[in-house]
């Protein structure tokens, strides 16, 4: 019903200006979908509004099934969506207070509370919902209105499902005691969100004085300046802006106590989804989960012919002509660490590729993915250090890697 109501307003407001286009995505879920296909199909034609049918595969496993079929969909939100476009969506008043219901039963904080945005960016184009501040009501009295049809998913009525729970069992029981309840949420949903953009401010400003070499690292001493809720709203902003979900509550309670006290010199690892948060030195990392490298690889790279080699998974290599020592222009194996490395850096004592790694300030776990260049059996540079004395030469090649 909502789908049609805002498709029949938006059709009517711009009364063939063109520039409209409907989409349908078929989740395949139900014995009806290809009926409610059908049906948007031909309510398009009528209306002489081009349509789209979008097919998706939802998993079998993982979240709840309404996630992830929320997930499939808008997958293929976004990739039907051309540069510039809006998808305007029905989500309605009553939608928004379900959520509100569902996300507070789930312990949501602020960025949660704040509800359905009403625009939001997807893919090349953005989301927009016109109707939220539309009660459920409205939308029926358009319909009868207007003599609209519309198909009834049988499935809403499952109150199995959490949010037909909330529609169907709670909101009416909350809405005969306090028949004003959608308006009394709505501006507290309003609040919530102006708190949270708030936070947002307050968590952009301390990121910016705790800024550390990169944007993925922060000063450890800047960060224990901060109050704990500070820390945890500048910590959290800090993981969720890269890993694009909420973060986990419980590990980021733990944060301060495993990685930033400054009585814990810890190698310890704490994830968050595709990422991890680790320590070094003075700064928090906050670093990308990457395949492993295999210390059995055996690459050739000819520098006078390849400038630049591609690594497997792992960056690449540059080779920069340089004025000062360097590597000649000649054929080298490329390798990973195996363990036992020496090397005699140009003008400097032999020494282990450990010690030479550590006094360098390579992070951890970064060391075993650091690409070598061997010479036969000797080590002749380590890329972003230096070059081993007998394979340098004057002018030659300064090696840098450049990571994923």
């Amino acid at each position: 019903m909502d789908s049609v109501v805002l498709l029949h307003a938006v059709k009517e407001c711009l009364a063939g200006d063109g520039g409209l286009r409907a989409l349908h995505v078929n989740h395949g879920l139900q014995a009806d979908s290809d009926e409610w296909e059908k049906f948007c199909r031909d309510l398009c034609r009528r209306w002489d509004v081009p349509l789209s049918v979008r097919a998706v595969t939802v998993p079998e496993s993982g979240a709840s099934l309404e996630n992830r079929a929320r997930i499939a969909r808008y997958e293929a939100f976004s990739k039907a969506l051309a540069p510039g476009e809006c998808l305007l969506l029905a989500h309605h008043l009553d939608d928004q207070m379900e959520t509100m219901l569902l996300r507070l039963s789930r312990g949501a904080g602020t960025r949660g509370l704040s509800g359905i945005p009403a625009r939001r960016k997807l893919g090349k184009g953005a989301i927009v919902r016109p109707l939220l501040r539309c009660p459920r009501k409205a939308l029926a009295d358009y319909v009868k209105a207007q003599d609209l049809r519309w198909i009834e998913d049988a499935s809403n009525r499952n109150t199995d499902f959490d949010r037909n729970f909330c529609r169907h069992e709670i909101l009416p029981a909350i809405e005969r005691r306090w028949p004003d309840f959608r308006r009394e949420w709505e501006r507290s949903r309003s609040l919530i969100a102006e708190s949270h953009e708030l936070l947002t401010e307050l968590a952009q400003l301390d990121l910016e004085c705790c800024a550390g070499t990169t944007k993925h690292q922060l000063r450890l001493d800047a960060l224990r300046q901060l109050s704990a809720p500070r820390l945890h709203n500048t910590l959290r902003h800090w993981i969720e802006k890269e890993i694009h979900s909420p973060a986990d509550p419980g590990k980021l309670r733990s944060l301060p106590h495993q990685l930033i006290a400054p009585d814990h010199a810890t190698n310890a690892a704490i994830d968050f989804r595709s990422h991890q948060v680790r320590r070094f030195k003075n700064e928090l990392y906050l670093v990308p989960d990457l395949p492993p490298t295999d210390p059995e690889t055996n690459l050739t790279w000819d520098l006078s012919s390849q400038p630049q080699f591609e690594l497997p998974g792992n960056g690449s290599l540059r080779a920069v002509p340089t004025a000062d020592w360097g590597l000649a222009g000649k054929s080298y194996e490329i390798r990973y660490r195996r363990g036992g490395e020496t090397c005699r850096l140009a003008r400097r004592p032999t020494k282990s590729l450990k010690k030479i790694l550590n006094e360098s300030c390579i992070e951890p776990w970064l060391r075993n993915r650091l690409p070598l260049l061997f010479d036969g059996n000797n080590l002749a540079a380590i890329p972003g250090i230096g070059v081993a004395e007998p394979a340098a030469s004057q002018p030659g090649y300064r090696i840098e890697w450049h990571g994923n």
